[in-house]
């Protein structure tokens, strides 16, 4: 009965998300898994005793539990990134990493929240833009960042910064390095600020980086897509360990 109930539950906020927001890239993930779930309950009203529907409700509570574990990971992250952005500290470099565009060239309610915390935190520092153009946008992300900031005027042309290369986490921060203002101090003046549920991985990737003491600030998530994003940072995490694992070199995952 767990498994039947937990489906339906992924299967009726998936349907929320997509009648609330429309189509939502990797909506179709928590799909999938629900729809697993569900089988997998009917399987064991039907087969209660096949050893094989035990090995597979083993797998599954096996899987559900790393998923668990690692959302402690995420969610430890969250709430400390935004805490961070309650502070505003001085800095002499402000990173905002991108998140994809939609429809090929306008900004997500995701990133919005991300450039909107940049402003509020604002106080002077040099501020780079991170964010390239994958092959289902039309524009790079860096660029419809800077003109919607420079619409809102609260940070000035001058103090923007492009860095236009990057598709992925790893390279937002590998990326941005050659922009940082020659008399930085890596260890303690930089800021990147990000969505909360990506902090944790941004902090361990940031230290990668030399960047152990940058402040990472996550800006809020909407509530109901929040499960979802929380959800993709998990296998993100867990996907990027396993690769590191079996491949012996760091890699990082698409936003």
């Amino acid at each position: 009965m767990f498994w039947l109930i937990l489906g339906s539950l992924v299967i009726l906020y998936c349907i929320l998300v997509r009648v609330r927001l429309g189509r939502v890239r990797f909506s179709v993930v928590p799909l999938v898994g629900g729809m697993g779930m569900l089988l997998l309950g009917v399987l064991i009203q039907m087969f209660p005793g096949l050893l094989a529907v035990w090995i597979l409700q083993l797998a599954a509570v096996t899987v559900l539990a790393v998923l668990c574990g690692t959302e402690l990971l995420v969610y430890t992250g969250s709430l400390s990134g935004r805490a961070r952005s309650r502070q505003k500290q001085p800095v002499q470099c402000t990173v905002v990493l991108g998140s994809g565009l939609k429809k090929g060239n306008q900004l997500t309610s995701t990133l919005i929240e991300r450039l909107t915390l940049a402003e509020k935190l604002y106080q002077g520092e040099t501020v780079i833009l991170s964010g390239g153009q994958t092959a289902h946008e039309t524009a790079a992300e860096a660029d419809v960042m800077k003109e919607w900031l420079l619409q809102n005027g609260v940070i000035p042309a001058e103090k923007l910064l492009l860095e236009s290369g990057s598709v992925n986490t790893r390279q937002n921060l590998r990326n941005t390095r050659h922009l940082y203002p020659d008399d930085l101090n890596p260890t303690q003046k930089v800021r990147i600020i990000t969505s909360d549920f990506h902090c944790w991985r941004v902090g361990r990737l940031a230290a990668e980086f030399g960047l152990s003491g940058a402040s990472v600030c996550g800006s809020r998530t909407m509530a109901l897509i929040a499960p979802m994003y929380h959800l993709r940072e998990v296998l993100a995490i867990i996907y990027g360990a396993v690769r590191q694992g079996g491949k012996g070199e760091k890699n990082d995952a698409e936003k």
